[in-house]
Order: C-alpha cells, then sequence, then structure tokens
C-alpha cells in the first residue's frame, strides 16, 4: 500500500509508522472480529488524520494485516540471503513469496480484489512493494555484475516471476496447479539467469 506519500519525505519513518499501525490491526483482530480505523489508530498511538494517509478504510487495512505477519521484512530476507550466490539468492527470495500465496491463496485475492476496487476509486497506487523492496536490499551484493539500468530491469523482471501476480496468471490463464507453477517459474527466473551469465561472458 505505498503510495506517493510513503515516497516523500523521512521514508524509514513513515514505514515504520505503517509497520506499527499492521501491528495495532493484528492485536485488535485477535480480541475481535470487527474493528475501526479509528480503533487502530488509538492503539498505534497516532491520530486519525495520520491513519488516514496510510489506509482509506478499514476493509484494506485489515485484509493486509491478515497477510503482513506470513511474510519476513526485507531485511529479515537479505540477512538470510548472505553469502548465497545471484541464482541462489533469485530462487530463495523467489521461494519464500510463492509459498506464501499459495498457502494463503484466498486471502490473497480478496486482498488484491480490495486494493483493485479502491485503486479506481482513489486512483492512488496501493499495492505493497515487499517483493521490490527485498529484492534490491537481497541483490545489493551483486550491483557491479550488470548496469545501473540492467540491475534495476533484474529487480522488475523478478518480481512478475514470484508472488500472488505470477501465482494467479499460472492458475487462472494457464491452468496450472502449485506444482506446475513453482516449476514454470523457477525454468523462467533460470532462463533470466542464463542470459544474464551469458551476456556477461
Amino acid at each position: 500500500m505505498k503510495d506517493q506519500f510513503l515516497k516523500e519525505g523521512r521514508i524509514n519513518q513513515k514505514l515504520q509508522t505503517r509497520s506499527e499501525i499492521l501491528k495495532s490491526a493484528q492485536v485488535l483482530l485477535n480480541k475481535e472480529p470487527k474493528i475501526s480505523l479509528e480503533k487502530v489508530a488509538e492503539h498505534a498511538g497516532i491520530s486519525r488524520a495520520t491513519i488516514y494517509r496510510y489506509f482509506s478504510n478499514i476493509e484494506l487495512l485489515t485484509t493486509e494485516a491478515l497477510l503482513h505477519t506470513h511474510f519476513l521484512r526485507p531485511e529479515e530476507l537479505e540477512k538470510k540471503v548472505t553469502g548465497l550466490s545471484l541464482e541462489e539468492t533469485l530462487h530463495t527470495v523467489q521461494s519464500h513469496y510463492n509459498r506464501i500465496s499459495q498457502a494463503h491463496e484466498l486471502v490473497f485475492r480478496r486482498y488484491l480484489s480490495v486494493t483493485l476496487k479502491e485503486s479506481i476509486v482513489s486512483k492512488k497506487k496501493l499495492r505493497g512493494a515487499r517483493r521490490v523492496e527485498a529484492l534490491k536490499l537481497a541483490l545489493r551484493p551483486f550491483e557491479g555484475l550488470l548496469s545501473k539500468e540492467d540491475h534495476k530491469r533484474l529487480i522488475h523482471i523478478s518480481t512478475l516471476l514470484m508472488g500472488i501476480d505470477a501465482l494467479l496468471v499460472c492458475k487462472d490463464v494457464c491452468e496450472l496447479d502449485n506444482k506446475e507453477a513453482n516449476g514454470l517459474l523457477e525454468w523462467a527466473l533460470d532462463l533470466i539467469l542464463g542470459g544474464i551469465r551469458k551476456g556477461s561472458s
């Protein structure tokens, strides 16, 4: 749910505030099935005006809060891939996001439905950027391998090959099961990496 607001000013502080909002929503959801933005703001110790800058309605917040606990934070993924090769790093990150997407597919489908509907109304970019942020951190040791532009493209193309978006295309369009989808997405990533090796030799 990273829109222009999150890209301006003190980014780390804004991401921390956003994380605190999600944690507060999770705590409240564990106690009661129905919560409000106002209750979450109070629990997080922020104003109502502040919470509305991050989440425009309670459905967006609760849907993302249900998913938030399952992901490793980008910094945690970065630690997990420390010392791995480029191929191992990308496959580790891909496996993490694909595994979670498959384990919580129904919640992800709801999340996509909610964010797509809201983005039409608000005209804001509401989707999270976990994969991009994780890949930026995980691929920092390999920044000298490619040009700056190609390094950026590698992050973006890898993002397309993991997570709920890729899974839904594999399942809904290509009619693959989870195992077949994983194999296809891993194969596609290997093709890209093979092209990189060939181009740098």
